[in-house]
């Protein structure tokens, strides 16, 4: 099976690519086009989809468990013949670059939290990415704490890992991709991410709740400037 190169883990400042067709389906309901470098990440791990277009039609990114593949799904009753896109021919892909660095900004963040978080013994149960929704959850444990203290403890600390702009790198462990933020943590993730901390803003702790048995820190953040 011919191999695509995901861009999007690669660099998460590369916002158009113009690559060869190496899928066409036209089952229903919707049509859709798999190209070899695929610039757009496909909603998991917490962070929701890139948007933007391919071959001047807006499309909808979802990654194939089985080939690993990431297909652009064409908008309602569009074909791919009506837009001469066939297996071997080109199409220019565009993604919305400020939703890009947004999206990375809070995924790091997100891993930034959890970094500072996990060592006061609570154990990670999930997270969430999404804009003005993004919070990691823990099992509580019976572990006695102070919300108001964690939070001030935690908003500490991630000021001071922003003014050191740690590096925030890609690897592999495994077979499988990680992300290390210099001196602090290395987990397995599959998401975009900003290239060191220096390039997030306005991240702050939104919430500190517990419920359920479930401790709940939500949290903002954005990206500095327009990129590197």
């Amino acid at each position: 099976m011919t191999e695509q190169s995901q861009i999007y883990l690669a660099d998460t400042y590369v916002y158009e690519a113009d690559a060869e067709i190496i899928g066409v389906e036209t089952s229903s309901p919707r049509a859709r086009i798999a190209l070899a470098q695929n610039i757009f990440h496909p909603q998991g791990g917490g962070q929701p989809d890139d948007r933007g277009v391919a071959a001047g039609v807006e499309v909808t990114p979802s990654k194939d468990a089985e080939s690993g593949w990431v297909w652009l799904t064409l908008p309602e009753g569009v074909e791919p013949s009506s837009l001469r896109l066939a297996e071997g021919t080109s199409a220019l892909s565009r993604i919305d670059p400020g939703l890009r660095r947004l999206h990375a900004a809070l995924h790091t963040a997100g891993h930034l939290v959890d970094a500072l978080v996990r060592p006061h013994g609570f154990q990670h149960t999930g997270n969430n990415h999404f804009p003005g929704q993004a919070r990691i959850e823990y099992a509580v444990n019976g572990t006695e704490f102070d919300k108001d203290e964690l939070a001030v403890t935690l908003t500490t600390a991630l000021d001071k890992a922003i003014a050191e702009a740690l590096p925030v790198t890609a690897g592999e462990r495994d077979g499988r991709r990680t992300i290390t933020i210099e001196g602090l943590a290395t987990e397995f993730c599959g998401g975009t991410h900003v290239t060191d901390l220096g390039l997030l803003t306005a991240v702050a702790v939104r919430s500190v709740k517990v419920k359920s048995g479930r401790l709940r820190i939500g949290y903002t953040a954005e990206h500095a400037g327009e990129g590197t």
